[in-house]
């Protein structure tokens, strides 16, 4: 009944906004994470921007909050701020998302656990562009179910920005960032800090994060070198297992960036990308720090190398875009990869005759090629990504993304693409009490297919789009009675249909005291139940999600944002092998900030989770209850 009264109300508000006459003017938005940047509008995708107004009007203080009210976006966390949360997009799970910084990719080869361990504070985020749907003929292997993009803000004059909060359970956040300009130079720091006593025994919890940005333009180009750092201490209590509470993690992550733009002829431009990401995990299931049995923590080392250059080449049949990229991914640890015959000592220090004792080295190239071409009321982008992966082999995955302008405001759209991610280190390797890994693990592919329809105008803008996705070789956590420990699976075909719906109108000039109003909606049906065995990830998606964003100015200089969620998610989970299954209960949150700005000084007062609702995003892994926090930001 819900989903009924969903569709009638998007035609009502379709019907009325289609016939605004002053509702003809596009806004320019456009996706940058491929190097033919394209506006939204004219895109055969579901793309999605989150802009700055909207980040920093919101009650949230890290990424995964921003993205928990996003359309189709499913942020699984484990605790408070961001200290820990699986994203995933379109039913997919938390290994199948590509994340990007200003182009740059992320993910950690280790897990999908660290997705989201950036390096970037976030106050320095402008805005967060996602793309529904796999799109692996441009952004390779990770693409498989969606792609986030983060760009980070630019310097545009001298500033100096400072901010400062304290909440609930001992919370304390704190950041500043300060950007110079220099003739053709530009240079910018900015440092965040975030902590907690917890929440609950064992949910305490201390977060850093630097970036430095330093940027040359000249005639035909510029050069940006960046560079982040992150660190995040934090009590793990049943994070991975629901009868431990002693469960602990350190991490800690850093990037370096090297980005070369140039423009070779009026034609041609190029984009040359050279980066190094390195990220240590230390996790300690029952507290054997405290016990000194350092031999039985976890330790992992990633290193990951990229190099990724793209060119656009401006033709009389369109704009084509073509490039290359090599990456590198290599583990240490004394639990993932092959026996070294060479051990390397942890730290000497801190963890005597600790050794990382195994090792994995993998090598990716890959060769793209994309046309776009528009005529008349067409649009047509196609292309192919060739791929080989040292352990994997080759393999190609194609693509074709067709748009139909019906109107000024209205584009009819329809694309097919093939995507494919490759098996992490965790799921080949990591044996423990909880998981037992498959060395043998086959990369898993999908083909999805989409139909959409966009309008977007001075004050409406809308998306609704219908999705199918059939996925093979699916890779899962899987638990079946007959055996003792869950273990990583090829598991059969897993075909998965969606619809989402996505409005947005903009209400100052019309409506007294309301700014915007936003809500987005996504359903979806995988075609199989878990019928003789448990599924931990790809069965567990979220069958319903909605989000309602209501933006109001009570009184001049002043905003408040309210947002609802509401999410049913499929599945099961358990408390042991000896208990019955257990269906998710249904989530409902209420968030709201109040803004009061006084010249160049800004006041809030956050409350997350305004009544106290308990609820669960994993298993057994109880989230906190009402959080208020109460802060103040300048900006010079």
């Amino acid at each position: 009944m819900k989903f009924h009264l969903t569709i009638i109300l998007f035609c009502i508000l379709k019907f009325s906004f289609s016939q605004d006459s002053t509702a003809i003017d596009l806004t320019e938005l456009s996706v940058t994470a491929n190097i033919i940047n394209t506006e939204i509008k004219n895109t055969g995708r579901n793309i999605t921007v989150i802009d700055r107004k909207t980040i920093e009007s919101s009650p949230v203080k890290t990424l995964d909050g921003v993205l928990q009210y996003a359309l189709n976006v499913d942020v699984r966390s484990r605790s408070a701020f961001g200290v820990q949360a699986d994203i995933s997009i379109r039913g997919g799970h938390y290994d199948q998302t590509l994340i990007l910084v200003d182009g740059v990719k992320v993910n950690d080869p280790q897990t999908g656990h660290h997705s989201l361990n950036i390096p970037v504070p976030f106050t320095m985020i402008d805005r967060i562009e996602i793309l529904q749907g796999g799109t692996s003929r441009v952004f390779g292997p990770s693409a498989f179910s969606g792609v986030i993009n983060i760009i980070t803000k630019k310097i545009s004059k001298n500033s100096l920005a400072a901010n400062v909060g304290l909440g609930s359970f001992g919370s304390k956040n704190a950041g500043v960032s300060t950007g110079f300009i220099f003739k053709k130079n530009t240079a910018s720091v900015s440092l965040e800090h975030m902590d907690s006593d917890g929440y609950m025994t064992n949910t305490a919890f201390k977060k850093q994060t630097i970036s430095a940005n330093l940027s040359r333009i000249y005639g035909k180009g510029s050069l940006d070198l960046t560079f982040g750092a992150m660190a995040n201490h934090f009590g793990a209590s049943n994070f991975y297992h629901p009868k431990f509470y002693k469960q602990y993690e350190e991490v800690d992550s850093r990037l370096i960036n090297l980005a070369w733009k140039h423009k070779f002829t009026q034609k041609l431009s190029g984009i040359l990308m050279v980066n190094h990401r390195t990220h240590h995990d230390l996790f300690d299931f029952d507290d054997y720090l405290g016990a000194m049995k350092f031999s039985s923590i976890n330790f992992h080392k990633t290193a990951v190398l990229d190099a990724e250059w793209k060119f656009k080449w401006d033709n009389r049949f369109g704009q084509t875009a073509f490039g290359a990229e090599y990456r590198q991914e290599n583990v240490l640890s004394n639990r993932l990869g092959d026996n070294l015959s060479e051990p390397q000592i942890v730290d000497a220090d801190l963890y005597p005759n600790v050794f990382y004792n195994k090792s994995k080295t993998r090598d990716n190239l890959s060769f793209f090629g994309e046309h776009q071409k528009k005529w008349k009321k067409y649009s047509l982008s196609a292309g192919t990504l060739a791929n080989y992966n040292s352990q994997f082999g080759l393999a190609f995955y194609p693509g074709i993304d067709l748009s139909y302008f019906s109107s000024q405001n209205s584009t009819f759209y329809a694309s097919a693409n093939r995507s494919l991610r490759f098996p992490t280190f965790t799921e080949l390797y990591l044996n423990t009490s909880t998981v037992k890994a498959d060395p043998n693990l086959k990369p898993e592919k999908a083909l999805s297919l989409e139909l959409g329809h966009k309008y977007q105008s001075k004050v409406y803008s809308s998306i609704v789009s219908v999705f199918y996705r059939k996925t093979t070789d699916a890779i899962d956590k899987v638990k079946r009675p007959a055996l003792a420990v869950p273990t990583m699976e090829n598991i059969d075909d897993i075909n998965m249909l969606g619809i989402e719906l996505s409005q947005n109108i903009l209400l100052e000039e019309h409506v007294k005291y309301v700014k915007k109003l936003t809500f987005n909606y996504a359903f979806l049906k995988a075609d199989r139940n878990e019928q003789g065995f448990q599924s931990f990830y790809t069965l567990n998606y979220l069958r319903h999600k909605f989000s309602a964003g209501l933006f109001l100015q009570p009184i001049k200089n002043s905003s408040l944002a309210i947002w609802y969620t509401h999410k049913n998610r499929a599945g099961n989970y358990q408390w042991d092998a000896a208990s019955p299954l257990l269906a998710y209960p249904k989530v409902n949150l209420l968030d709201i900030r109040l803004w009061h700005q006084i010249g160049k000084v800004a006041l809030f007062i956050d409350a997350n989770n305004v009544f106290d609702k308990t609820y669960f995003e994993h298993g057994f892994v109880q989230l906190p209850g009402r959080w208020i926090t109460a802060g103040i930001k300048a900006d010079f």
